[in-house]
């Protein structure tokens, strides 16, 4: 359930009033947020194995295999990962919010198959016209998956000032996140421009 597993356990025992969203009432006693159900500590484990899936997929793509013996390779980890998390779900639910084992599987083999499905259509049959602005993220996805902390939605609002009224809430909001990706790309751009990249 949303309060009664390990992790949301060990991070409330641990973090206490430090836990994000958690405030102390006048009695002295911590409360914890309702709607908030991210976990850190023992999640952070599953995701390490995420990046590290990632970085095997990189490996993949990078070592000196043929093409064919790559996509067959992205081909049966991604299927063997989904399998295997899907099954490991029956006893370990897989829940994006506490990042289970069986979550980290399950989205480490889909992002194999896609990767897969990409490098067939992309790299091997050489369909690449009109994609190279995805280097842009590409090179600097790091700096890419940051940029998505701060919201720039003040400029949007600042643009599209008394537009909400007409479009409705739902519309509103989806030109606020359309303002926010263009200042991500721009960001991007003057950076893949000097050739700055953000690297681990």
């Amino acid at each position: 359930t949303p309060d009664g597993n390990l992790c949301e356990y060990v991070d409330r025992a641990v973090f206490g009033h430090w836990r994000d969203r958690a405030s102390v009432d006048a009695a002295g006693n911590v409360v914890f947020s309702e709607d908030y159900r991210y976990t850190w500590i023992l999640s952070s484990l599953c995701f390490i194995v995420t990046v590290m899936t990632g970085a095997f997929a990189g490996m993949i793509l990078k070592s000196a295999w043929s093409e064919k013996k790559k996509m067959l390779t992205l081909l049966i980890a991604g299927v063997a990962m989904t399998a295997a998390g899907w099954l490991w779900g029956l006893q370990m639910p897989v829940v994006k919010k506490i990042w289970t084992s069986s979550m980290t599987l399950v989205t480490s083999g889909y992002a194999f198959l896609l990767l897969l499905i990409f490098y067939y259509i992309v790299d091997y049959k050489g369909h690449n016209r009109g994609l190279s602005w995805l280097k842009i993220w590409g090179m600097n996805s790091i700096l890419a998956y940051m940029l998505q902390m701060i919201s720039f939605n003040s400029v949007g609002q600042s643009l599209f000032h008394g537009l909400e009224k007409y479009v409705g809430v739902g519309w509103y909001g989806l030109i606020l996140t359309a303002v926010n990706l263009a200042i991500y790309f721009l960001i991007l751009w003057i950076l893949y421009k000097r050739k700055i990249y953000l690297r681990v």
